[in-house]
């Protein structure tokens, strides 16, 4: 099988020629650039591994690397001395009225001297937030707006060479990220996202509206360019953040349509939630997800043992080790052990994919990588 026959064959919970290993890369004293997803897939197939290209559409008219704000939009970014720090003051100007973020600029922070709409690196540093209430939503639908016909048209380049790389090289082309349950909290905060759903569930149930109708369009876009998968960011989608009652009130009838669509298209759903997500899994199941990507018996508390019993044959699992701790900085045995484990409890009947949660970073040792690789190839022959 070619990478791209064996990814499919172990989401559909069928058995491959071999266990697949997948890994999610950002390490940058990695054997290859891991930030040139092409040279990277060519470099991880020679190793024997598998891979996939990522095709990402239009994000929103706030970008840096975007084609410029829309018309009607008017973003600026400025500079203000805070009690403990300089302020970052990101401003978007929309007929409908402003939104508004404040940041913290800490010695590391990454985005120089911008702020990006949805990003991690917001959620500690905000003193506010671009979500307060709902004449907010208004402006964010404009920010949320279609994509330039200049986006469009470069979208199309990029997927069609994107599309030529992945059959060249035999390989799963992926499209994404979307994201709901992240994008709502990076919008308001965890703190007013955590008491929102108690005490405001129409502002939370109206942010998922706008922000679900604009990643309907964009996962309409990556359809249409014959993407094999559709990637579902959920790592704030976990129980960590949302009651179960939450989950299935606000984010499970959202997620099923979402779902269904890109099965009506003959594509598949990956779905990244990396820890708490034991009480959802039945959710998750009716849902029709096809691949839950980590699962982590680290720090995502997964037993093996415990997934195998109730999460083998329902999902395509991808996992099995995890990246930071045991990867990061266990011994060569320590990881050849896991690698083992993971194979034996989770592999047999298909339906796996190997993989170091979340993923291989800068700080991990390459000889540690290897160990993964080495126990792989005497587990699956």
């Amino acid at each position: 099988m070619r990478s791209r026959e064996r990814l499919l064959c172990a989401m559909r919970r069928e058995a491959p020629d071999h266990v697949p290993i997948w890994n999610l890369w950002r390490a940058r004293d990695a054997p290859f650039d891991y930030r040139d997803q092409v040279r990277r897939a060519e470099a991880v197939l020679a190793l024997g591994l598998d891979d996939t290209l990522l095709l990402q559409p239009p994000l929103n008219k706030t970008e840096h690397y975007e084609a410029g704000l829309a018309p009607w939009v008017v973003g600026r970014c400025r500079t203000r001395r805070g009690s403990d720090g300089p302020l970052l003051v990101q401003e978007w100007r929309t007929p409908a009225g402003t939104l508004r973020q404040v940041v913290r600029r800490t010695h590391d922070w990454p985005h120089g001297r911008h702020v990006r709409l949805f990003s991690d690196h917001n959620v500690s540093r905000s003193i506010e937030f671009p979500v307060a209430d709902e004449e907010d939503l208004a402006r964010l639908a404009w920010l949320l707006g279609d994509p330039s016909p200049e986006q469009i048209r470069g979208f199309r380049d990029r997927a069609a060479r994107l599309r030529r790389e992945a059959d060249r090289l035999g390989v799963v082309l992926e499209g994404g990220w979307t994201a709901l349950g992240d994008a709502a909290l990076w919008l308001l905060g965890t703190e007013a996202l955590l008491f929102g759903q108690v005490d405001r569930p129409e502002l939370v149930e109206a942010l998922l509206d706008v922000v679900w109708r604009w990643e309907m369009r964009r996962v309409e876009l990556l359809l249409d360019e014959g993407v094999d998968v559709i990637v579902h960011s959920a790592w704030y989608e976990c129980t960590d953040f949302w009651t179960p009652t939450a989950f299935r009130r606000h984010l499970k009838p959202r997620l099923r349509r979402l779902v269904d669509a890109v099965h009506q298209a003959g594509a598949l759903v990956s779905y990244i939630i990396t820890t708490s997500w034991g009480p959802l899994l039945d959710d998750l199941v009716d849902i029709g997800i096809d691949s839950l990507i980590g699962v982590d018996p680290v720090q995502g508390k997964a037993p093996l043992a415990w997934v195998r019993e109730h999460a083998s044959g329902r999902l395509c699992l991808w996992g099995g080790v995890n990246g930071a701790v045991t990867l990061g900085r266990g011994t060569p045995a320590e990881i050849e052990r896991a690698t083992s484990d993971a194979i034996a409890t989770l592999g047999p009947g298909g339906g796996f994919v190997l993989h170091a949660v979340d993923q291989v970073v800068a700080d991990m040792p390459w000889s540690n990588v290897e160990a993964m690789i080495r126990a792989w190839r005497a587990t699956t022959g």
